[in-house]
């Protein structure tokens, strides 16, 4: 196999492409608002394997993944979408992992995590994702909800932290300028925040002790990175994580599904 197609389903957006086995794009990637019910869904996979004919299938999405099967409805995908069949749909063999799992895949093959055989990604946006490199391999548990923590470092989070101090603006991006133009209010949210992602990275190190941690999604962009290597060096003397950006952003999910099927069909 050379060629085949990766989806990306979220509960904001729904993004395709080709993808080669080296992991880079065929063809441009289209992103769709995710529908609101799972007919749709199922529609936009069989027209892009309608037109694009690949030679298989591999899905990163929200929810937990185990044995290519989903475990339960995500929250922010429309019922009924745990029961789509993708394999059925286009005839073709078919990968299905979690989106955390396969961005984290990119990232340690081709992205910032390459040469760390002990990693981890946290994806931040309206909610947050994880994904766990352990001894060179993605790591599950026992039934493929390792990772599933409910880190307090969301757009959600953020959101909600503002509400709190009193703020009218809820946008994370429009909170992060005002704190950087130097409204008090806007600043003391965002490094509340901030401290917040600080705790979750020491506890996630506590228990894992891992050599690097890339962060990825929307909120990636407005972490400072510097003051937050800078406090975790001071609880780990000897251990340090370096936390770092990921290099494939928004696209990690789809690289990382390709990639993680090309594995299993080689």
């Amino acid at each position: 196999m050379e060629n085949i197609l990766a989806f990306d389903i979220g509960g904001s957006k729904v993004s395709y492409a080709v993808v080669n086995k080296k992991g880079n794009f065929s063809t441009e990637v289209t992103k769709i608002i995710t529908p609101s019910n799972k007919s749709d869904i199922a529609a936009i996979i069989e027209s892009a394997a309608n037109k694009y004919k690949p030679e298989g299938l591999a899905v990163a999405t929200a929810g937990v993944v185990y044995n290519n099967k989903l475990c339960g409805k995500p929250n922010n995908l429309p019922a009924g979408y745990e029961d789509i069949n993708f394999s059925e749909l286009s005839g073709l063999p078919c990968l299905l992992e979690n989106d955390a799992n396969a961005a984290t895949w990119a990232e340690y093959k081709s992205g910032s995590l390459q040469n760390y055989s002990h990693c981890a990604l946290l994806t931040l946006g309206t909610d947050v994702g994880c994904g766990l490199i352990l001894n060179g391999a993605l790591y599950y548990g026992k039934c493929g909800a390792a990772g599933e923590v409910a880190f307090a470092a969301s757009g959600r989070e953020l959101a909600k932290l503002a509400q709190q101090a009193g703020l009218d603006e809820s946008d994370c991006f429009v909170l992060y300028e005002l704190a950087q133009k130097g409204h008090e209010t806007a600043q003391q949210t965002y490094l509340t925040w901030l401290k917040n992602l600080q705790q979750s990275l020491i506890l996630l190190n506590q228990i894992l002790d891992v050599e690097a941690i890339a962060l990825s999604g929307s909120l990636a962009k407005i972490v400072d990175y510097k003051s937050l290597n800078a406090e975790l060096k001071k609880t780990f003397r000897h251990n340090t994580p370096l936390v770092m950006p990921a290099m494939a952003e928004n696209n990690a999910g789809l690289i990382g599904a390709a990639l993680l099927f090309f594995e299993q069909h080689k």
